[in-house]
């Protein structure tokens, strides 16, 4: 028993002295590293992604304009027509009847790009018997955009074109038509660009990507959308030497990477880009700056 007293009587000392130790003492804070950049006054620009169609600068469809079987297509797929010309030959084939094989033109000049009809097939007054089109140096394209985004589109706007034929080059146009109204079962309009088509790479039928400039605004305070914190918009993290100071803000245009700040702050402030959410207001942190 003596021995056992012993060993418990400074056990339980250590016990007391530290459940008797102060509750409250404050933890220390790792210095956290962040990220950083400056404000400035940049172009804030955002765009949307489109699928779009490539067409002619000029294009048209010829049409028969009596019922009755094609005996012969005069101009294939590919061949040069100028207007008027004849694309395919239809025959009246009622029972008879003896008539003779009437011309389908071409509505304007250009290359027959596609003849939607074979020899001996039946068709009907303003059925598509072939498509023409003219293209060189410029091409049109077309695409669908959503009700809440048309009326951000305007004549002049500019658009970059892709196409898989050719990943590593960009094609540059601009908005000439916006259709007026929407199709009541898509809720889309169509949007329509003339692009530049240098090499006549770009040939009528293609599937094309487009990237359509909405809204743009030059000479503005612009910081990362990634300095933002999430909630809005509306609160960044700026860096006073080595402290991080909360701060409110007012934001305009949101870009596609770029957020516009039209109050709260200063062109050259440094805002925090990275870390902010592993930070306190008034902490001190390890500033890296972006790019180093």
């Amino acid at each position: 028993m003596k021995y056992l007293r012993t060993l418990l009587i400074p056990a339980i000392a250590l016990f007391v002295a530290v459940g008797c130790g102060p509750k409250d003492a404050p933890r220390k804070r790792n210095l956290q590293s962040v990220a950083f950049e400056t404000a400035r006054r940049q172009t804030v620009t955002r765009t949307i992604g489109l699928l779009g169609t490539v067409e002619g600068e000029t294009q048209a469809t010829a049409m028969s304009k009596i019922a009755g079987k094609v005996t012969s297509i005069a101009r294939p797929e590919g061949s040069w027509a100028n207007e008027d010309d004849p694309i395919a030959y239809v025959v009246n084939d009622i029972p008879g009847m003896d008539y003779q094989p009437g011309p389908v033109r071409a509505p304007i000049a250009g290359y027959v790009g596609k003849v939607y009809v074979e020899v001996g097939q039946s068709v009907a007054p303003g059925v598509p018997v072939a498509v023409v089109t003219n293209y060189g140096n410029r091409v049109t394209v077309k695409a669908r955009i959503g009700d809440q985004d048309l009326r951000f589109v305007k004549p002049g706007a500019p658009a970059t074109i892709s196409v898989t034929a050719f990943p590593d080059t960009v094609f540059s146009g601009r908005v000439t038509v916006v259709a007026p109204v929407l199709d009541q079962l898509s809720r889309t309009a169509t949007v329509e660009m003339s692009v530049s088509n240098t090499g006549r790479k770009l040939v009528p039928g293609m599937a094309c990507g487009v990237q359509l400039t909405l809204e743009q605004k030059t000479d503005v305070v612009a910081l990362p959308r990634v300095a933002l914190f999430t909630n809005g918009y509306t609160r960044v993290a700026v860096l006073d030497d080595s402290t991080a100071r909360f701060r409110d803000v007012t934001t305009g245009l949101v870009g596609d990477r770029l957020v516009e700040v039209t109050s709260g702050l200063e062109p050259d402030e440094l805002v925090i880009t990275t870390g902010k959410e592993r930070i306190e207001d008034g902490d001190k942190v390890r500033p890296v700056e972006v790019g180093r």
